[in-house]
């Protein structure tokens, strides 16, 4: 299929909404992004930081990840940036590598890894087109529904309380939990117009409101925020930067990216669209110019979310200038602390039954993709069952790895890094004879006839 992009932005995501839309659509999918949020907090945590420290790391997230969305859908000139609807939220892929870094070497040479790595990943970028031959629907069907079955646990946990909360599974979290999913679900189904676009938001707010009335959250938080806090480059101190820390965020960096590529394959099943190869690399160029930003603000990688894009799904609007109104609230909410903190306290069984229905919608959105793929006479039953497998095991039982050395452990017990790997070597290994074209790709939606490393897909699909 092929789409109509006036100024290389897909027509359907150019739809001029009024400000009364806008905004509580925008607040929707930062409702959804609060999960990401807490990837600087554990990495602080980690590092045994104070509580003022780890307030000042959530106003970095909230105000890098706005200039990350502003990048990514607005753009900067014609190669950085992919212009269409895409969230950026911190990537929990390099939280653990993160951890490491900044116990052993402290926050500068963090920071400092971040941004060495982005603007190694930026030079990569122009290198892309020859990677993504190795990227067909069915490793991106794969990863993508491997995430979703990955996410699922995470959320599950959250619904019952969060892991290691004393009250973990308790009547009132599932009960909280149950409303939320419940109500997603109702309002998408019997409503229409705002309530049928809002349901997210309305579960979440909804239950928030009864878990404040079981006494369940916490708005310590919140009081002990400032009001007013501007997030300023290299608060930390200068970057320091050694060998070892940007190696090996780089690696992590470069992983991240695979979800990233993934999110366009998410993005065009839950849109209708087709993206090209361009559209793919000026997205993962803006998300490395973002990254090197990240770091100099004191702030983590970004990674595509594609819970957001579940999001897009079940409120119907798949717009950009919705993502752009969210990149503008998250930088104006990072200079008011206490405004930021409200959103961080909502409670985790509340989050976790908004979270099921999003992941749902992304684990279906894998299956969609995998489901245009040609099984006949192949061997792509065979990888894709072979990689799926692999990526559950990988997750349930990660300490099968724990032999390894620490690099290609933390690599290997990520279930999404397995899964992936498996598939791109079980295509090349079993699908060889499609990669005869691999000095000469052409875009996924080309006027040619596509190249045959990406024919894993029905022929007769157009």
């Amino acid at each position: 299929m092929n789409t109509n992009k006036p100024n290389g932005v897909t027509a359907v995501f150019s739809e001029k909404l009024p400000l009364s839309k806008l905004l509580p659509l925008g607040l929707q999918h930062l409702v959804t992004m609060v999960g990401s949020f807490m990837v600087p907090v554990l990495v602080g945590s980690a590092m045994g930081l104070d509580s003022k420290t780890l307030a000042y790391l959530v106003s970095a997230i909230f105000f890098t990840s706005g200039v990350a969305i502003l990048i990514q859908v607005i753009g900067i000139g014609k190669g950085i940036g992919s212009k269409l609807p895409l969230f950026m939220g911190s990537s929990f892929i390099t939280l653990g590598p993160m951890i490491v870094i900044g116990k052993q070497y402290g926050l500068p040479t963090l920071f400092g890894s971040i941004i060495a790595s982005g603007i190694i990943i930026f030079l990569l970028s122009f290198f892309f087109d020859k990677l993504l031959i190795f990227f067909p629907k069915i490793v991106t069907g794969t990863f993508i529904t491997i995430m979703g079955i990955s996410l699922a646990p995470t959320a599950f946990k959250d619904f019952a309380g969060g892991e290691s909360s004393p009250v973990h599974g308790s009547s009132a979290n599932m009960l909280i939990g149950t409303i939320v999913i419940a109500l997603i679900i109702l309002l998408h189904k019997f409503c229409k117009g705002f309530l049928k676009t809002m349901a997210i938001l309305i579960g979440v707010l909804i239950g928030t409101i009864l878990a404040g009335i079981f006494g369940m959250i916490d708005f310590n938080p919140v009081a002990d925020a400032n009001w007013l806090q501007v997030v300023t480059p290299f608060h930390f101190g200068l970057p320091e930067f050694h060998l070892n820390a940007i190696m090996t965020m780089s690696i992590f960096c470069l992983i991240n990216l695979i979800q990233c590529i993934g999110s366009y394959s998410v993005l065009d099943e839950t849109c209708g669209t087709e993206t090209t190869d361009k559209d793919t690399i000026r997205g993962l160029r803006g998300q490395a110019v973002g990254q090197v930003i990240s770091g100099m603000f004191n702030s983590v990688p970004h990674a595509f979310l594609n819970e957001n894009i579940g999001v897009m799904s079940l409120s119907g609007f798949k717009n950009r200038f919705i993502t752009i109104t969210t990149g503008c609230i998250l930088i104006v909410l990072s200079f008011f602390p206490k405004f930021s903190a409200f959103i961080t306290v909502i409670p985790s069984c509340v989050r976790g039954g908004a979270m099921l229905a999003i992941f749902g919608m992304v684990i279906s959105a894998g299956i969609s993709i995998l489901s245009r793929v040609d099984f006949s006479g192949n061997h792509n039953t065979l990888i894709i069952g072979t990689s799926i497998a692999i990526g559950v095991g990988s997750n349930f039982d990660p300490g099968v790895f724990n032999h390894m050395p620490w690099l290609m452990k933390t690599l290997f017990e990520n279930g999404m890094f397995s899964a992936c790997l498996c598939a791109v070597v079980l295509n090349v290994c079993l699908n060889f004879h499609t990669f005869k074209g691999f000095f000469s790709i052409r875009p996924r939606n080309s006027e040619a006839e596509p190249n045959a490393a990406w024919g894993a897909v029905n022929p007769q699909e157009k």
